[in-house]
């Protein structure tokens, strides 16, 4: 799903409230006790919210929570469905299908804070990490830093 894909109904209305009351997703992930990136995906359709997230938005943005409810209701569980043809390897394949799932969520966070522009794919380093949880279990952290360049106007 990007921009142009059709969306729930509450999801449009709510990313018509963030829009007219001027608010980023930090403010709205902060009042909702929930992380930035996850609360653009939920406002693109791409995660659930519980009956307090409904709550909680329709308090901070103006609307009323029944109808919110019921429209999240109506538009059927989030869209997750990621298609990446042509890879199946079960290491890079979870960061393609992370990527993709997240990709307008990613994308209008990263405008929030820096602009309109783009990420510079030739500058960009990547790191891998490995953490050990307190269970001992591990897990990996990719990390990827690069250039972002505005666009301009001439």
């Amino acid at each position: 799903m990007d921009h142009t894909e059709a969306i729930p109904l509450a999801c449009t209305k709510l990313l018509h409230e963030k829009a007219r009351q001027k608010l980023t997703f930090a403010q709205i992930a902060e009042h909702i006790s929930h992380d930035e990136v996850w609360t653009a995906a939920l406002f693109y359709g791409r995660a659930s919210p519980s009956l307090k997230d409904i709550q909680m938005l329709a308090h901070l943005l103006n609307l009323s929570a029944e109808t919110l409810e019921e429209d999240f209701r109506m538009s059927g569980p989030p869209q997750r469905e990621v298609n990446v043809p042509g890879m199946s390897d079960p290491i890079v394949h979870p960061f393609q299908e992370a990527i993709a799932l997240y990709a307008p969520a990613i994308r209008s966070v990263v405008t929030e804070k820096l602009g309109d522009g783009a990420v510079s794919a030739p500058n960009m380093k990547l790191r891998i990490e490995k953490n050990t949880t307190s269970k001992g279990s591990n897990e990996i952290k990719l990390i990827l830093e690069s250039k972002y360049i505005l666009y301009q106007s001439w």
